[in-house]
C-alpha cells in the first residue's frame, strides 16, 4: 500500500483531485480545529492505514469523473 493521503485514516475527500487532513482534530479531540486542505497524492509522517476505505474513496473518485466526463 502506497503511504499517500487518499489511503489514510486522516483523510477526507473533498474532491477527485484534493481533501482535508483530520489529524489535527484527532491530536486536539476538537471537532473545529483546522483541517488543512491536502492532495490526495500527498505524503506525511502521520499517516496511517486506512484499510478498505481506500477503496471506496478510490471508486468514488472514478464514479465522479465518469460521471463530469
Amino acid at each position: 500500500m502506497e503511504k499517500i493521503c487518499l489511503s489514510c485514516e486522516f483523510y477526507r475527500v473533498g474532491d477527485v483531485e484534493s481533501g482535508f487532513c483530520r489529524v489535527l482534530v484527532r491530536e486536539t479531540g476538537r471537532r473545529d480545529a483546522e483541517k488543512p486542505r491536502v492532495l490526495a497524492g500527498h505524503s506525511c509522517a502521520k499517516w496511517a492505514d486506512s484499510g478498505q476505505q481506500y477503496y471506496i474513496r478510490k471508486g468514488w473518485i472514478r464514479g465522479q469523473l465518469e460521471k463530469n466526463g
